[in-house]
């Protein structure tokens, strides 16, 4: 089968959903977010967690740390054998 051209597609903005359980938060709360806010997680490093792209599932990552970010490492994409 002959790999299709993705050229057209590949300035195409997608957004990026990592699914993590945090906390409930009241209505207060959550208006109170802003860029940056911080909200707690029980989820420690090393917790594989969904990732999602356009709401479709894009694969699975892990939770881990890089320059004091917690950042999600990709460890397998939809489709994968």
């Amino acid at each position: 089968m002959d790999t299709p051209d993705l050229a057209p597609f590949m300035d195409v903005p997608l957004e990026i959903e990592v699914l993590i359980e945090g906390p409930r938060l009241c209505v207060r709360d959550l208006l109170a977010l802003k860029v940056g806010s911080v909200v707690e997680t029980e989820r420690p490093a090393g917790e594989n967690v969904a990732v999602l792209a356009g709401n479709s599932p894009l694969g699975v990552g892990e939770l881990t740390a890089s320059h004091g970010f917690v950042v999600v490492r990709m460890l397998s994409f939809r489709g994968d054998e």
